[in-house]
């Protein structure tokens, strides 16, 4: 009788792994980022530690804001008005 499953030992074929697409040999790419990367992390540690110290010995109290106060209401003298 025909059986509809493939046989066990036909199923289980291994495929080699595929080469990989690049591989630096010469170690150039690695020296490259490494010779860029320390000064942008040198410099982001600067940053970071400029941040910080003016978080540290930033004042506790805001600066009183310079907004005239509001002006009295002083009613119109008018037609309206009964007192005039």
């Amino acid at each position: 009788m025909y059986s509809a499953q493939p046989d066990v030992a036909e199923s289980r074929q291994v495929e080699p792994a595929p080469a990989p697409v690049f591989v630096d040999q010469s170690g150039l790419r690695s020296r490259l980022f490494r010779r860029f990367g320390w000064p942008v992390s040198v410099v982001g540690a600067i940053l970071a530690a400029a941040m910080g110290s003016s978080l540290i010995g930033m004042q506790s109290d805001a600066p009183a804001m310079g907004i005239p106060p509001k002006p009295a209401y002083l009613p119109a003298w008018g037609p309206l008005s009964p007192s005039r």
